[in-house]
C-alpha cells in the first residue's frame, strides 16, 4: 500500500512538472524570442513597425507613420503622414511622399525624398542625397542633410524662409572639383589651407545667407560631392 501511494505521488509530480515545461514554452513564444528575428506589423497606434535582419522593406501607405529598419537592404516608403523613421545598414531609401517628420538614414546608398512636408533630417556614409520641400511655409521645418560622400540636391519652394549653412569639404586626392551652386546668392568661402585633423587632407567650400524670415534652419554638409540648392 505505502508503495503504491508513493508512485501515485512520483506521477502526480511528473506529470506535473511536464505541464509546467509546455506552459514556459507556450509563454515563452517562439525562438526569435531569445536570438533575434524579424518583426512585422503594427502597433496601438497604427504606425507601421517593420524590423529585419536582412532584405528589402516596401510600404505602399503608411497613414499613421512608418518605423523600419533592415540590417541590409533598400527601404521604399510610398506615402507616409505622420512621421517616418527609416534605417538601412546598407541600401538605398526612398520615401515618395511624406507629410510628417522624416528621419532616414543609411550607412551606404543613396536617400531620395519626393515631396516633404514636415521636417526632414537624412545622412548617409555614402551616396547621393535628392529631397524636395513642399508645401506651405507656414509651420517651422529644419532641414538636416549629411553625407560622408556624395552629391546633396535640395529643392526648396520660392518663399520658404531659411538660415542656410552649407559645408563641403573636397580632399587632397578627390578623382575631381567640386562646388556648391545655389540659386539665391549665397555668400560663399573657401579655405586656403589643407586640414590635417580628419584624416585625409582637405580644405572646405562653406557658404551661408538667409531668405525672408530664415525660420526654416537648413544645413547641409558633404564630402566629395556637390552641393544643390535650389528653388521652385
Amino acid at each position: 500500500m505505502t508503495h503504491y501511494k508513493a508512485g501515485s505521488i512520483l506521477l502526480v509530480l511528473i506529470a506535473g512538472v511536464v505541464s509546467f515545461g509546455l506552459s514556459g514554452c507556450r509563454n515563452s513564444g517562439n525562438t526569435h524570442d531569445f536570438f533575434g528575428s524579424d518583426s512585422d506589423g503594427q502597433d496601438s497606434s497604427g504606425t507601421v513597425r517593420i524590423a529585419k535582419m536582412g532584405g528589402d522593406i516596401d510600404v505602399k501607405e503608411a497613414p499613421h507613420g512608418a518605423d523600419l529598419s533592415t540590417m541590409g537592404g533598400n527601404i521604399h516608403v510610398g506615402d507616409v503622414a505622420s512621421f517616418a523613421k527609416v534605417k538601412s545598414m546598407g541600401g538605398v531609401i526612398t520615401i515618395d511622399h511624406a507629410k510628417g517628420s522624416i528621419d532616414a538614414k543609411t550607412m551606404g546608398g543613396e536617400i531620395n525624398v519626393g515631396h516633404a512636408e514636415g521636417s526632414l533630417k537624412a545622412s548617409t556614409m555614402g551616396g547621393d542625397i535628392t529631397a524636395r520641400m513642399v508645401g506651405t511655409s507656414a509651420e517651422k521645418r529644419d532641414v538636416e542633410l549629411t553625407s560622408h560622400g556624395g552629391t546633396v540636391t535640395l529643392t526648396v519652394p520660392k518663399d520658404f524662409p531659411m538660415e542656410v549653412r552649407i559645408s563641403l569639404a573636397y580632399t587632397r586626392n578627390a578623382p575631381r572639383t567640386y562646388e556648391i551652386i545655389d540659386h539665391i546668392g549665397l555668400e560663399q568661402r573657401e579655405s586656403s589651407d589643407w586640414d590635417m585633423s580628419n584624416g585625409s587632407p582637405r580644405k572646405y567650400i562653406r557658404a551661408m545667407g538667409h531668405v525672408g524670415t530664415g525660420l526654416n534652419h537648413v544645413v547641409i554638409s558633404t564630402v566629395n560631392g556637390d552641393v544643390i540648392l535650389k528653388q521652385e
